[in-house]
């Protein structure tokens, strides 16, 4: 079983979702005409693919985790959207074609970076750009769940691999073809309930069924728990922030 297979369930229905509007800002910014490739790597159950796939020609799609490449079929058919989708590392990819655009997001840290790298170079256009994002609840006067939720997921989840969840994407592109165009985050206010963000701790890779195992009902009641105080009616406030950074690769 892959890292990732024991989350696909939690991660396609309460993983951080990315606002419409964060699509449309990122399109505009780099000026999307409809006829671009889209590749999205680590793609997972592919909501960066499906969300721009209507700013774009065509999108594929490549994961390491075979369930993760089934979902991403499941939800491109549920929207309506064709994607070409490979099972493997982008440190083997190979295409016939170069990309416009690559999207990553929240991957980078499981890559091999100088490998990745090279096959970026090499599969995106001249002037093409490579857009990391990432997804996740903010603090405000209205969510102040998120910190002890934070502080109780994350006491699980700590580990000597820890650390890489922190890595800092600029610093991941210094060195190479790619330089730091712009960046982008659009917010969005929505209720969840606390058995969706039970779900949504569930399809984090550190928290995950597979890691936790036998201590997953305590770890579920936990969060529960520390939740239950901000709930009112069963629901909570939460406002979840997208945010992009682009990187354009400059001419050879």
């Amino acid at each position: 079983m892959g890292r990732f297979a024991s989350t696909v369930e939690f991660y396609t229905r309460f993983r951080e979702q990315y606002p419409a509007e964060f699509f449309r800002s990122i399109a505009q910014r780099i000026g999307l005409t409809g006829d671009e490739q889209l590749l999205d790597v680590g793609c997972g159950p592919a909501p960066l693919a499906i969300g721009f796939a209507p700013f774009v020609r065509s999108c594929s799609g490549v994961d390491p985790e075979a369930a993760m490449i089934a979902a991403a079929k499941e939800a491109a058919a549920e929207a309506g959207v064709a994607l070409s989708l490979t099972h493997g590392r982008i440190e083997e990819f190979t295409s016939e074609h170069k990309f416009d655009i690559v999207t990553i997001g929240r991957a980078i840290h499981w890559m091999d970076r100088d490998s990745a790298v090279r096959v970026l170079e090499e599969i995106t256009v001249d002037g093409g750009h490579v857009v990391i994002c990432g997804a996740s609840s903010a603090e405000t006067d209205g969510s102040p769940w998120v910190k002890p939720y934070d502080v109780v997921r994350r006491r699980r989840a700590m580990g000597p691999e820890e650390k890489r969840y922190r890595l800092d994407s600029k610093l991941w592109f210094e060195g190479s073809q790619f330089e730091v165009m712009d960046s982008v985050s659009v917010s969005e206010g929505l209720e969840v309930t606390i058995e969706e963000l039970i779900g949504r701790a569930l399809s984090k890779s550190n928290t995950s069924p597979e890691v936790l195992g036998a201590q997953r009902a305590e770890f579920e009641s936990e969060i529960a728990a520390v939740l239950k105080p901000f709930a009112h009616e069963g629901k909570l406030l939460d406002r979840v922030v997208a945010q992009a950074t682009i990187f354009v690769r400059k001419g050879r």
